[in-house]
């Protein structure tokens, strides 16, 4: 059997096929090439490793620009793994060899930004700059989406493009949202579209009493109004604000809204009742007058909260006390560092920020799962299960995923196996990038003996962090991915897996560290 046929047969075969060939044997560099990806796809580090030496002591042979190739698609294998050291250097090395190529200088931009990078490549090395490029190109896709009667895919490109927009893009982006939202779902605010798209594919009853609403009556009423959106700017009296406000369900508060917005009530109530005309009008060079941004405690600590995937934990650290001088009395600082350090696994340093975040903000229910993780990772399921239900009691309107996925855990490591799967079940269902939680899930759902449940776990695990599970794998057992097979090897790899995330339950920015201390990236899949 060749190596194209391994790649074609199943998981085990094809990695038997590949450690059986010498990578000497490669005929020419793309047959190299084909290799280390197939290695990649099967979670073996030492066969990319064989694979991608060969294919560059070859490309060497055909001169700098086809080895700049090579390197750049190691650091694409390596962006894939979510190792931002590597891709960084393989970029470097590529750009070294090939300056003066614009289209593999776009590339290993494009790479880099993966790890939420402000960088350009400029001279061979990155550096500082903002990512609106990538931000507008999510959003042009998002629009394609919709048109293509593709709504939840539309939405979850367009939460991307928040977590790495600017503050100016992310008022646009909002608008966006509430537009498509007004044509495929109803009168519904960013925060409802934020739940349809990270959850299930089929809207909710709220979003479909909210639809036959909007087009029985809004629509037609929204559309007689429309022309009037720009006069309404300047003209609408301030003595109708509060009770509009009031009818349209506004009850923002400066420090807790939903990342940045305008400042100015008039402004946020046009955008939920005009968001197609406002964006007209942002749009039109002649008119085009900013909207007056607050600068959000909450998006800048997101944003340097994310950051650690290609900073150094103490950088990024040391950058919240510039966010909590501008914004003394905000608690989202506090919480966004506390949780940072969860993911660091410093669990005592992460207690003391969420307890100075509920000094400021008792009834902040963040806060309060983030002190319930605290004791799950300390062993202290009754006090955990105690923090949980304090974060329902003060909003049990918007109990959500988050909390359910570490509740889960906590009923889990008590013996709760039942209650465990509850938990756990629903926070795959609604965040499905959420990898701790599928970890929890396999591991209660063997506990209980369910083999077709925990089967479904490790499938889903194995494509959305594969290459979580490969170095769990090798480090736990010294084995690749593919030898992983009875369920005792699967369960000492998950239960390293789960070491290796620490404290990082997220849904959006998983991170994990090897034993090396080097964190990794797990990008979200499927």
């Amino acid at each position: 059997m060749t190596i194209d046929e391994g790649r074609k047969g199943g998981i085990r075969a094809a990695w038997e096929v590949l450690g059986r060939h010498d990578p000497a044997s490669a005929r020419d560099v793309n047959q190299a090439l084909e290799a280390t990806r197939l290695a990649f796809r099967l979670g073996d580090r030492r066969l990319v490793d064989a694979w991608l030496t060969q294919a560059l002591a070859l490309a060497a042979a055909e001169g700098p620009r086809e080895t700049a190739k090579v390197h750049l698609a190691a650091a694409s294998l390596d962006q894939s793994a979510g190792r931002f050291s590597g891709c960084q250097r393989h970029v470097e090395l590529a750009l070294a060899l090939a300056p003066d190529d614009a289209v593999l200088r776009k590339r290993a931009v494009d790479l880099l930004h993966a790890f939420g990078t402000r960088g350009q490549i400029e001279n061979g090395t990155a550096r500082q700059t903002g990512l609106t490029e990538e931000a507008e190109a999510l959003v042009r896709r998002a629009r394609g989406k919709s048109t293509s009667d593709d709504p939840h895919g539309a939405i979850r490109d367009l939460l991307a493009a928040k977590h790495i927009g600017d503050e100016d893009q992310i008022w646009r982006i909002d608008l966006e949202l509430v537009a498509l939202g007004r044509q495929h779902f109803g009168f519904l605010d960013v925060e409802t579209l934020t739940a349809i798209g990270r959850g299930p594919d089929e809207p909710g009853r709220k979003a479909e009493i909210e639809r036959a609403l909007h087009r029985r009556f809004v629509a037609p009423a929204l559309d007689h109004a429309a022309r009037l959106a720009n006069r309404a700017w300047d003209a609408l009296p301030e003595a109708a604000l509060a009770s509009l406000a009031w009818r349209l369900g506004d009850r923002r508060r400066e420090e807790e809204g939903e990342l940045p917005a305008p400042r100015d009530l008039r402004l946020r109530l046009l955008a939920r009742l005009f968001p197609e005309a406002m964006l007209a009008r942002l749009g039109d060079p002649e008119h085009h007058a900013p909207p007056p941004l607050r600068s959000s405690a909450r998006h800048r600590a997101k944003v340097l909260q994310w950051s650690i995937r290609s900073r150094s934990p103490a950088e990024v650290l040391g950058e919240f006390d510039a966010i909590l001088r501008d914004h003394p009395p905000s608690h989202h600082p506090h919480a966004y560092r506390g949780e940072l350090l969860l993911w660091l696994g410093r669990v005592d340093e992460a207690e003391e920020n969420f307890r100075r975040g509920l000094a400021l903000q008792p009834r902040a229910r963040w806060l309060h799962i983030g002190m319930g993780a605290v004791h799950v990772l300390r062993g202290e399921h009754a006090e955990a299960l105690a923090c949980f239900q304090r974060s329902i009691d003060c909003a049990p309107a918007v109990v959500g995923p988050t909390l359910y996925g570490v509740r889960g855990e906590a009923h889990r490591l008590r013996g709760d196996l039942p209650a465990a799967v509850e938990d756990l079940a629903r926070t795959c269902r609604d965040t499905p990038s959420r990898v701790s939680a599928w970890v929890n899930l396999w591991l209660v759902e063997d506990a209980l003996g369910h083999a077709e449940a925990h089967d479904a776990a490790w499938k889903e695990l194995t494509r959305r962090a594969p290459w979580l599970l490969a170095d769990a794998a090798e480090e736990a057992l010294g084995l690749a991915l593919p030898a992983v097979e009875d369920n005792h090897a699967r369960r000492a790899t998950l239960e390293h897996a789960l070491r290796m995330l620490r404290g990082n339950r997220s849904s959006s920015c998983v991170t994990y560290f090897t034993r090396d201390g080097e964190l990794r990236t797990v990008f979200a899949g499927g």
